[in-house]
């Protein structure tokens, strides 16, 4: 598995963490810019796979300190939620840690820590 990709097991049902990380997303002045319906992408060519959405998501007002400091960052945002399910009542839930991401572009490391705290209250399950 990558460094910088964190995941978590949860005994949930899929729909019920998919609507609680939307909520959440905004609820923590993220704005959530496209949903990735995976399954239903390979779907369409034949392939059949457990539920899988991937969120992308992001706040505005980091991207000034951003290209401030180096705009090659654009590269690793915005940020993204992996949800799996894994069985009915058990998903996984996945992202790439922003300080590892992040790391290497001369940010200002109190930056890319707000970010991982932030993300971090909209997983707590």
């Amino acid at each position: 598995m990558k460094a910088h990709v964190e995941h978590q097991t949860l005994p949930l049902p899929f729909g019920q963490v998919y609507g609680t990380l939307k909520q959440r997303i905004t609820e923590h002045g993220f704005l959530l810019l496209h949903e990735i319906d995976t399954q239903a992408i390979v779907a369409q060519h034949g392939i059949t796979i457990p539920p899988l959405l991937q969120l992308l998501f992001f706040e505005p007002k980091y991207i000034a300190q951003i290209m401030a400091n180096d705009p090659l960052a654009i590269n690793d945002i915005p940020l993204k939620l992996v949800l799996q399910e894994l069985d009915a009542n058990t998903i996984q839930l996945s992202f790439k840690n922003p300080v590892g991401s992040l790391q290497g572009y001369g940010l200002k490391p109190e930056m890319v820590e707000e970010l991982l705290e932030r993300v971090q209250g909209i997983l707590s399950f």
